[in-house]
């Protein structure tokens, strides 16, 4: 009887590739994305983040507090690039749609979902329509920390 050579197989763990990554930015914080924002995000960004979330760029364009026609000038511009402070609300954006991402365990359809449905804790507000300002987001992202520590009120 020959005896029989078993070959090992090790599986390859699967890469988790984060929502800036996949946007095209190299950092979630720090002083990489601050030099990306004064730098001014690409009108790329808003494209790949859209296509991300599988939501229209006009929808994003509004809840950042942009107008559909400064958004048009951002992109007939030679440049292709937002200004800073267009920037940091699509970094805020970005920050919350992570955070509630991680809060349903990775799941981007739960997250999606979650982001545009009324919430208790935020006064009947959706989170999503949040997102054009910083106090809105730190409320979003208070209210994400707390559901992940079991802390509903």
């Amino acid at each position: 009887m020959a005896v029989q050579q078993l070959r090992e197989f090790r599986l390859k763990p699967k890469v988790h590739q984060s929502i800036w990554a996949k946007v095209g930015l190299p950092a979630g914080e720090g002083p990489v994305l601050s030099d990306a924002i004064n730098h001014g995000f690409s009108i790329d960004v808003v494209n790949r983040f859209a296509e991300a979330v599988s939501m229209p760029v006009t929808n994003l364009v509004q809840y950042a507090g942009l107008s559909r026609a400064t958004f048009a000038r951002r992109v007939k511009d030679k440049e292709h690039r937002l200004k800073p402070s267009e920037s940091e609300a699509f970094a805020r954006m970005i920050r919350m749609y992570e955070a509630a991402t991680l809060m349903l365990g990775g799941n981007k359809a739960d997250a999606i979902q979650w982001l545009n449905e009324p919430a208790i804790g935020l006064n009947g507000k959706r989170p999503i329509e949040l997102m054009g300002s910083e106090s809105g987001t730190v409320d979003v992202i208070r209210l994400i920390n707390r559901l992940m520590h079991g802390v509903y009120m």
